[in-house]
Order: C-alpha cells, then sequence, then structure tokens
C-alpha cells in the first residue's frame, strides 16, 4: 500500500516537472526530463505483466516524454500528459 502511494507522488512529481519544462521550454532541464521518463517507462515495463491500461500508458507517457526532452512539443500534448499524470497520482494515493 505504501508502494502505490510512493508511485502515485512520484506520478504527481513527474508531471509537475514535465509540466514546467514543456511550458516555460526550460532545455536546461532536459537531461533530468529524460531520466523521468526512462523511469517510467521502465515501471510500465515492470507492471505490464498483468497488461493494465496504466502499465501501457506510463510506457507510452514515458516515450513522449523522453522525445519531449529532445524536442519541443505542442503545449496541448504536454498539458494533457501532466494532467494524466497528475490525476493517475491522485486515485494510487486514494486507493
Amino acid at each position: 500500500m505504501l508502494v502505490i502511494k510512493l508511485l502515485g507522488i512520484l506520478d504527481i512529481f513527474i508531471a509537475i516537472c514535465f509540466w514546467i519544462f514543456g511550458i516555460f521550454n526550460l532545455k536546461i532541464m532536459a537531461g533530468f526530463i529524460l531520466i523521468l521518463g526512462l523511469y517510467l517507462v521502465a515501471k510500465g515495463i515492470i507492471f505490464i505483466t498483468g497488461l493494465s491500461l496504466a502499465s501501457i500508458l506510463d510506457i507510452v507517457i514515458g516515450i513522449v516524454i523522453i522525445i519531449t526532452s529532445s524536442m519541443t512539443m505542442p503545449k496541448w500534448i504536454v498539458i494533457i500528459t501532466a494532467l494524466f499524470l497528475i490525476q493517475k497520482g491522485i486515485f494510487s494515493m486514494l486507493d
């Protein structure tokens, strides 16, 4: 239970960092954002054994974040990605 809450907090942290990076175009954070994207992909791969939609979306969002670390994405993609991670983190913490 504690692990799920910790993963939820990390999802919210990643969402906030990604939003700041994407909206304000802070290229100085690109390496850090890349690491956060790799974390999401790894987490998605670890938990994909149950073929859950959340794990598949973690992988997809991780790939989007990795791509965004090297090129500029439209703001609407950044916002949708961040909002998804925030809601996923909140639901993890409420579980």
